[in-house]
């Protein structure tokens, strides 16, 4: 590496065992993490037979979770001031789409439990922003839900299939 003007940070570099179906022995490294996705031994399914095997692939690493949650807490959903919920759709359409178009290139539904968050933190929006919700979480979620219903295009995670 040294010859084309390249080192390695010792810290950084290790040698990994890419554990699959093929490969199974026992190694202490058998996961890394790299530009926001984490590769690791993963059930797969087969495109030919449809079966499900072992299989070294990548996803949305835990790291890159952490900090889409940790943006949501930055963006203060809960108490955006917003008068109707497509001021909030609008607001939130360029993060969410930013992410989205990130991390769909391997197992976008790796993102489904960021998704969850949202939603969760779009119904205390509600519950915030409208006094018959307030007390009462199952009218807020069958609120969203039928927003869902009437505006399936709203928000950009809905239009893929997330809920």
């Amino acid at each position: 590496m040294q010859n084309v003007g390249l080192e390695l940070h010792p810290e950084k570099t290790k040698l990994v065992y890419c554990k699959d179906y093929r490969r199974q022995e026992n190694h202490e490294m058998v996961n890394f993490d790299f530009l926001g996705y984490s590769f690791q031994p993963r059930p797969t399914k087969s495109k030919l037979t449809g079966k499900l095997f072992l299989g070294f692939d990548c996803a949305i690493s835990i790291s890159s979770k952490k900090r889409i949650t940790d943006k949501m807490k930055e963006l203060d959903i809960v108490h955006l001031s917003h008068k109707s919920i497509v001021g909030v759709a609008l607001f939130l359409e360029p993060y969410i789409r930013g992410w989205v178009n990130y991390y769909d290139k391997f197992r976008l539904s790796a993102l489904n439990s960021t998704f969850q968050l949202l939603r969760r933190r779009l119904v205390w929006w509600a519950r915030k922003r409208y006094k018959r919700y307030k007390t009462n979480l199952n009218k807020a979620n069958d609120w969203l839900k039928r927003v869902k219903e009437q505006f399936p295009t709203l928000f950009y995670q809905w239009r893929l299939g997330f809920s």
